[in-house]
């Protein structure tokens, strides 16, 4: 298959960017802003819906049947939906396998992503206009036990690029490669993420922010994996972005994931928490009980990067992810730092 090249469009408004609405989704345990908005952005869809998804699952309990039947509702009326979703390497989990036939049998659409490639995006589409994006996958721990950062906006121009990028992973072209305009870019704008296999966006875009940073950096984030042993890796690039960062009195705040049930998990970020500290980080992990699943990073207060990407090896360029960085937004970014400042209030020291 020939590799086709994606023009990554670095979208700009003129005036304040709240012309264009934009809702952070703050989903924490009791406080399901993830759900209320999506149903309603899926209740009020006329032609066309597109969800991508790296788990859905159905319980008896319910956890996820809202957002299922919404899907199933705009089907009968007519909306055509699509809904794409990660085939683990070994047989679905029974959960899925039980999602996937739910909606096939109510009208949806529905397929399996490539077993090659890992689709470790989570977003949907809706009538070309909504856009919503972030870390939510549809499972009970990620809805009712876990900490989540998404944004939902009101974009067509946005909402259209999305689209494109759902169509190669739904027609399985992921070779296509992105070409992204070099920095210093426009502000406010928004510069799309939406990363295949050695894409290499989150990697390029994300060092560039924190090189900006003058005053402080904030970072939500599930997984952190530093590689000593692999100097070039992407994931390394960040963290050393950060040093640097710190290096020339930039306050450099990191909140990790615990890992508590994932020792693999835990031993990663307790290491890459132990290498930042030495180089004048501060890095805290949240408490136990509730899953920091978030991937957030909020500069100065004005640049923000909400998405689904870890900083690992493997999320930065092998898999399928998606997410935004939103440039000269402090209508964003304040209210960002605002909530990393309340979950840093509870966080644990490394020890």
């Amino acid at each position: 298959m020939n590799r086709v090249a994606i023009v990554v469009l670095v979208l700009a408004w003129t005036g304040a960017m709240w012309a264009m609405p934009v809702a952070p989704l703050v989903t924490r345990p009791g406080q399901p802003a993830y759900v209320d908005l999506v149903l309603e952005i899926i209740a009020s869809a006329e032609e066309e819906i597109q969800v991508a998804l790296s788990d859905m699952r159905l319980y008896g309990n319910g956890a996820t049947s809202p957002l299922l039947d919404a899907l199933v509702a705009a089907a009968g009326r007519g909306v055509r939906v699509r809904v794409l979703v990660e085939r683990r390497e070994g047989e679905p989990y029974r959960e899925q396998e039980a999602a996937v036939a739910y909606l096939r049998d109510r009208g949806v659409e529905v397929a399996w992503d490539d077993p090659e490639v890992t689709l470790h995006a989570k977003f949907l589409v809706v009538d070309g206009r909504w856009a919503v994006i972030g870390s939510t996958h549809w499972t009970w721990s990620a809805l009712e036990r876990s900490v989540q950062v998404d944004l939902a906006l009101d974009s067509p121009e946005l909402a259209a690029f999305l689209a494109v990028f759902f169509d190669l992973l739904w027609d399985g072209r992921l070779r296509a490669r992105p070409r992204l305009s070099e920095p210093p870019w426009p502000e406010p704008a928004v510069v799309p993420l939406f990363d295949l296999p050695e894409g290499n966006l989150h990697a390029s875009v994300i060092p560039e922010l924190i090189a900006r940073a003058t005053r402080r950096v904030d970072v939500l984030l599930y997984r952190l994996v530093y590689y000593p042993q692999f100097a070039d890796s992407p994931a390394n690039r960040i963290v050393d972005a950060l040093c640097a960062a710190a290096a020339r009195g930039v306050q450099v705040r990191v909140l990790l994931e615990g890992g508590e049930d994932f020792p693999d998990l835990a031993q990663e970020n307790r290491l890459s928490a132990a290498y930042l500290t030495t180089c004048g980080a501060a890095v805290q992990f949240d408490p136990p009980g509730i899953t920091l699943h978030a991937k957030c990073l909020i500069v100065d207060e004005r640049d923000v990067v909400v998405t689904s990407a870890n900083w690992s090896y493997y999320s930065l360029a092998r898999n399928v992810e998606a997410g935004l960085a939103l440039l000269g937004v402090p209508e964003l970014g304040q209210p960002l730092a605002r909530m990393f400042e309340e979950l840093w209030t509870t966080g644990r020291p490394l020890r």
